[in-house]
């Protein structure tokens, strides 16, 4: 025990003092800028030592340093003192529930006046890219898992606007709950979006929670399992750049990525929230979570588009049907909280005029901020300051800014507007131009929550998306943002609004479209039109979820490759679909629509799963029986992804299935790559990998396939 304890006091930056030491007693010493102290603690019970001890006392205090007596019956004990003392735990738990409270009254202040009840409502699941979980349990799971042992990774995706952050929140409160769990460090990467390095942001982090403690000690007790870190925000610290089809941002990423697996051993528990990027079903970040196989397990939560019927009761839902509003189109947070919170006699009003539900809300929030801040400007007024605000940061690419750098930009985009409104007040109230602009930026659609950093952002997506559609609509020319990411938040806005709002918006898109992925490209037309009306040709669609949608009914698609997608109750029209490929794809409650007979020529399906009659999921009757080690052609080229020629080493060893049949192997059809992939496992040289997206070479038959390849 002797030695244990001296390396914990030792990490926590105490001197141990050899020589005024025994086999029951140890001295340590600490200082701290003026104060300079010293523990002694009696580790035995020796009788005899008491006269030593009294005068190490003496030699301390003759030295200025203010010695203390210190008793402890085990290693925890130790522990949990220093543990305690040095990170002042019930003051961290307050400041994390006092954060809490401020998170949850910023979504309150979102909401029409006198709501005062706050309420976190899961949406449907996945784990590991399991079935998709329809109850309630997603906190409870996630709980779970921290509480098993060993090192965990645990990331947390969801679209834009969807329960990344109130869910680490969430998180945070129910671990600074119960003392039996670690306590919660959260950071919002988006504190310091411009800040690449994890390590900077880590320290960063730990300064401004503690005052005593350095990151070192705060790694260690990570690693110890009584700190969990929760980094919300995680996309926050990616590439700028939207081409989420490429591993690009994994290089931005691995900086990060490094660090947060050297800090990733014995009980460590970081969660991290992201919104669905492709780099994590990437080649590379599938390569960096098995070089830490060994060190850490990798957990991932997908969440989903929340359902109506868990926000709204079943006597709203009726009135939303007989008011003729397609509710599924409703499936926002904020607009659902919206409606929740309404009291009777308001939600009758707002969902007389079905076309107007989302106006409703801007209305209501822009009279309550007239209410809140003694505002003589009205609804439209204030949107066009927010449109102003919205269309600054569009042009010049950021999405926060100091208040000052704001309150400047309200200032020079909008002085004509002050100007206006400063004749709505009395000569004696009638505030300064300056005043006005510093009102103006305590918006309630301003998110104040990192003021420690004193910056401004629109409250959440949903909001900041209806006024940049704002400036598409106002624009004057063909819209080109200065980055392609301002899409997104724009099409979430407007995705509940009505057919033709949403029709006018995607053609006003057209001069951006050829700047988005083709991922997003496809998820936004769904989203805006239920459909897909362009074509598309030799793409990846990666990592989004359908729903409701019809798919292709008046446009093609064709040798092309669905990765990782989740369709839900949507339409394949087969006769406009060609030489398709779906790899791990779900499918539920979906239908064909076409010509069935042809699909068998048409697609193929690499581990999927439908728990319906999706007939297109009938299992291939390739014969799989062992043969010998001649390959084809199309064999060699296969493995020579993996063993490129010229070279003696394996290069990579796992790839995603989508790249074999998006690489151009001697015009093979996507049938016959099917196939061969089947005869190489067969064979025992390629074998599944731990991802299902993947396939992987067997490391334990390289010389077989060095012979193969005739490279002995």
């Amino acid at each position: 025990m002797k030695n244990s304890v001296i390396d914990i006091f030792q990490r926590y930056g105490f001197t141990y003092k050899e020589k005024q030491s025994n086999n029951s007693f140890l001295t340590f010493t600490f200082k701290s800028g003026f104060f300079h102290n010293a523990e002694i603690v009696k580790i035995g019970d020796d009788s005899s030592d008491r006269e030593s001890i009294a005068r190490v006392i003496t030699d301390l205090e003759r030295l200025g340093v203010s010695p203390k007596i210190t008793e402890y019956t085990n290693l925890t004990e130790v522990h949990n003192k220093l543990f305690n003392g040095f990170f002042q735990i019930e003051e961290w738990i307050e400041r994390n529930l006092d954060e809490y409270e401020e998170y949850k009254n910023k979504v309150l202040g979102a909401l029409p006046k006198g709501v005062t009840e706050y309420k976190y409502i899961t949406a449907p699941y996945s784990c590991n890219d399991g079935d998709l979980q329809n109850d309630s349990k997603l906190l409870s799971h996630i709980l779970e898992v921290i509480k098993s042992e060993g090192a965990k990774l645990i990331l947390i995706e969801a679209p834009a606007g969807f329960g990344k952050t109130c869910t680490s929140f969430e998180i945070s409160k129910k671990l600074s709950d119960d003392d039996n769990l670690p306590t919660p460090f959260l950071t919002e990467f988006s504190r310091d979006r411009q800040a690449r390095v994890f390590n900077h942001v880590f320290v960063q982090e730990v300064d401004r929670y503690f005052r005593d403690v350095k990151s070192e000690i705060v790694s260690y007790e990570i690693q110890s399992g009584r700190i969990a870190m929760v980094l919300d925000g995680f996309d926050e610290l990616l590439s700028d750049k939207k081409d989420i089809d490429k591993d690009d941002d994994y290089e931005n990423a691995e900086p990060m990525l490094e660090t947060i697996g050297e800090l990733l051993r014995k009980e460590a528990k970081v969660i991290i929230t992201s919104r669905r990027s492709a780099m994590f079903d990437g080649e590379l970040f599938n390569e960096w979570l098995e070089k830490f196989d060994d060190q850490f397990e990798f957990v991932r939560f997908r969440i989903f588009s929340p359902r109506v019927s868990d926000w709204l009761n079943e006597s709203r839902l009726f009135s939303l049907r007989e008011a003729g509003i397609d509710i599924s189109k409703l499936s926002n947070p904020v607009l659902l909280s919206y409606l929740r919170a309404l009291d009777a006699q308001k939600f009758n009003d707002v969902i007389s005029k079905p076309s107007e539900v989302v106006s409703h809300y801007f209305e209501s929030m822009l009279e309550r901020e007239q209410e809140r801040q003694n505002l003589l400007m009205n609804p439209k007024e204030q949107s066009q300051f927010l449109t102003a605000v919205a269309a600054d940061m569009i042009e010049l690419d950021y999405t926060s800014d100091t208040k000052d750098n704001i309150t400047s930009v309200i200032k020079s985009r909008c002085m004509e507007l002050l100007e206006k409104a400063r004749k709505n007040y009395p000569v004696r109230d009638r505030p300064t131009v300056d005043s006005l602009a510093n009102t103006l930026s305590n918006h309630a659609f301003f998110d104040r929550s990192n003021s420690g950093n004193n910056r401004l952002e629109f409250i959440n997506e949903f909001v900041f998306g209806n006024y940049i559609v704002q400036d598409i609509l106002n624009s004057s020319s063909e819209w080109i943002a200065s980055d392609e990411r301002f899409v997104e938040p724009a099409v979430i806005s407007y995705a509940p609004r009505t057919k033709d709002e949403k029709e006018k918006l995607w053609e006003l898109l057209i001069p951006m479209q050829e700047f988005l992925s083709a991922s997003d490209k496809f998820k936004f037309e769904i989203q805006l039109l239920n459909n897909v009306n362009s074509a598309f040709s030799k793409v990846s669609i990666n990592s989004i979820a359908i729903n409701e949608a019809n798919l292709f009914e008046e446009s093609r698609i064709e040798n092309s490759v669905f990765n990782e997608c989740v369709f839900r109750d949507s339409n394949f029209f087969v006769d406009n679909m060609a030489d398709i490929v779906f790899i791990n794809c779900k499918f539920y409650n979906c239908k064909i629509t076409g010509r069935k007979e042809s699909i068998s020529f048409n697609y193929e399906f690499v581990n999927c799963y439908s728990d319906n009659d999706f007939d297109v999921l009938s299992k291939s009757d390739e014969d799989n029986k062992k043969v010998d080690i001649n390959i084809s052609e199309l064999s060699t080229q296969i493995l020579e992804r993996f063993l490129p020629k010229g070279s003696q080493s394996i290069e990579r060893l796992h790839i995603p299935l989508a790249s074999l049949y998006k690489a151009d192997l001697n015009g093979a059809q996507k049938k016959q790559v099917t196939h061969e992939i089947k005869m190489l496992k067969s064979k025992g040289l390629l074998q599944d990998a731990k991802k299902a997206s993947y396939i992987a070479i067997n490391k334990n038959e390289i010389a077989k396939i060095k012979l193969a390849l005739g490279r002995v």
